[in-house]
């Protein structure tokens, strides 16, 4: 939902409450929480406890299902939808468990990001992964600029359950995000690159954002990118720290302490390097608005432009990835790039057996790293939750780089009839712009499902 759309629902929802009346307080606003908020697991558990069958199905899975692993903004291809699914009372303990997952300044901040500040819990999907009761638990609450987990570090030693993911579209295009929530965190990075040497400056600025939702930890033998801070001053290693803790304030003590203690255990702030990128996917940003901090087991991306998308991941043991779900065999080599788009044409080429297969490079949001594959692991790289759209596309109004793909394979288009392309939903959109002119549009299902069943038939090659 962009900005636009949103600002017009909110202003015709206000209007309309004076015409629902009583009614309105239960439709359309949120519960405030409770004064006294108890404990998270209790919360967790009365909500999940009171949950009829038929919610309960589809808001829960098992602990190791692999959308616990997930990490991009929003599971929306699990949960439900809390303000369809959800009465007065169940909102109000979820409300109450939102704000039980935060400190107290987190409270201030994460529920009165853009998207939240009005319709509050009523904009999220609620998913349970695992038991509360009986035995290790995760929710996860997930919606615009929001996946936030809630339960504390997970059975593997990941500090909240798995990645953070938070932002605001507060001061959108605008540098320096004005009126952002988080841009005090900004301020702080600021304060950080003017701390760095001209030479630091330099080794710290990259051209290029890395994709934001690449954030797996790499372990010790990897090296990050920019400048280590534990090169720079006393001063700058000082405001690293400040930035480190201004971001994990947000969060309960108890989680916040243990995020810590997995940064100590890997050498601390020092053993993090600063970079900072001057363009991001939306074009080049104000200065110092998009910054990483990453170390043996820590990744923080900070992407400020043109607002804030913000991701944080931190385990105790950076040489054991967080992956979960059913194995899919070993990949013996790292899978990344132009590698990621030939493995996920070849699951639509299995899927659908069209003439062409097509899939953006722009588009590739992670790594398949090497090692022990699980469902989880793709479920993180095909990250956009993408279906399968085949298009019949005329022969004669055939793209260059399609009609060049076509002949490679010794295929000459036959202006009589019309070519299939496998590619996604997203890039169908642009049907005519990268394809030229559709005959037909059909769907296969999801290229993650049809992805995870080409490695089990065919493996990583």
């Amino acid at each position: 939902m962009n900005r636009r759309r949103m600002l017009k629902l909110v202003g015709g929802s206000v209007g309309a409450l004076g015409a629902i009346g009583v009614t309105g307080r239960y439709v359309l606003l949120p519960p405030r929480p409770s004064p006294d908020l108890g404990r998270v697991d209790e919360l967790a558990q009365r909500l999940f406890v009171d949950l009829d069958d038929e919610t309960r199905a589809i808001a829960c899975v098992e602990y190791d299902h692999p959308l616990r692993q997930y990490h991009n903004r929003g599971v929306w291809t699990g949960g439900i939808r809390v303000w369809r699914n959800l009465d007065w009372d169940q909102r109000q303990v979820l409300v109450d468990l939102l704000h039980a997952g935060l400190s107290s300044t987190g409270r201030e901040r994460v529920p009165r990001q853009f998207f939240l500040n009005w319709p509050g819990i009523h904009m999220l999907k609620l998913l349970f992964c695992g038991d509360p009761s009986a035995g290790p638990y995760q929710v996860i609450l997930s919606g615009p600029h929001l996946n936030l987990r809630l339960g504390g570090k997970n059975r593997e030693g990941v500090a909240f359950g798995g990645p953070q993911i938070y932002g605001d579209q507060r001061g959108d295009k605008r540098p320096g995000l004005p009126g952002n929530t988080y841009r005090y965190q900004l301020e702080i990075a600021d304060r950080l690159f003017a701390e760095l040497t001209p030479g630091e400056l330099e080794r710290s600025t990259y051209p290029k954002e890395p994709i934001q939702t690449q954030i797996e930890l790499r372990g010790h033998a990897a090296i990050a990118p920019g400048v280590a801070l534990g090169d720079a001053s006393r001063s700058a290693r000082r405001i690293a720290r400040e930035l480190v803790n201004g971001i994990l304030e947000n969060y309960p003590a108890q989680d916040s302490e243990y995020a810590l203690a997995c940064i100590e255990a890997n050498g601390g702030v020092d053993a993090l390097s600063l970079s900072r990128y001057e363009e991001g996917e939306d074009g080049p940003s104000g200065p110092n608005q998009i910054f990483r901090l990453e170390g043996p087991a820590a990744v923080f991306h900070y992407r400020g432009h043109p607002h804030l998308h913000a991701f944080v991941n931190i385990g105790m043991d950076g040489e054991a990835p967080f992956s979960v779900g059913e194995s899919l065999g070993t990949n013996p080599a790292v899978i990344e790039g132009a590698g990621v788009k030939a493995l996920f044409e070849r699951a639509m080429a299995s899927e659908t057996g069209a003439d062409l297969e097509y899939y953006d490079l722009r588009s590739v949001a992670g790594v398949l790293r090497a090692g022990e594959i699980r469902t989880g692991d793709i479920y993180n790289l095909e990250s956009w939750q993408n279906r399968i759209a085949v298009l019949e596309i005329e022969a004669e109004s055939l793209k260059p780089a399609l009609r060049e793909a076509l002949e490679q394979r010794g295929l000459e288009p036959d202006p009589t009839r019309t070519v299939s392309v496998a590619t996604t939903d997203y890039a169908a959109d642009g049907t005519k712009e990268l394809f030229g002119n559709v005959a037909s549009r059909t769907f296969a299902g999801s290229l993650r499902r049809a992805t995870i069943e080409h490695i089990r038939a065919h493996g990583f090659a």
